[in-house]
């Protein structure tokens, strides 16, 4: 069952690639064994080839997504890091208020 309530994830896809999953989606659910037991070696060929033309498009698809995945780790990653260092600076900050120490820039580890 389906959450309704939840919000969609934006993944970044375009209004054209989300049109073009959809119709791969649709294809794919359509029933594969359109083929005849006589059907000729022809049709087969078809079936196959058209296959394989939306596995390929798929699979481009599945690249593109990957690619923006790589892009949102290497912000969330950098973002991490960056609050890290800042939570490091406001500690020794906090920590020389408390003890009365001179804070020097650049005596961070």
């Amino acid at each position: 069952m389906v959450d309704k309530t939840r919000t969609p994830i934006d993944v970044g896809l375009s209004d054209e690639e989300k049109a073009d999953l959809e119709k791969l989606i649709t294809g794919l659910k359509q029933d594969p064994s359109e083929a005849q037991p006589g059907a000729s070696p022809e049709e087969l060929q078809k079936q196959v080839q058209s296959m394989m033309e939306n596995l390929t498009q798929l699979v481009e698809m599945l690249l593109k997504f990957d690619t923006k995945m790589r892009a949102l780790y290497d912000i969330v990653r950098l973002s991490y890091q960056k609050s890290d260092m800042m939570n490091k600076r406001i500690d020794a900050i906090i920590e020389s208020v408390r003890g009365g120490k001179n804070v020097s820039p650049g005596s961070e580890s």
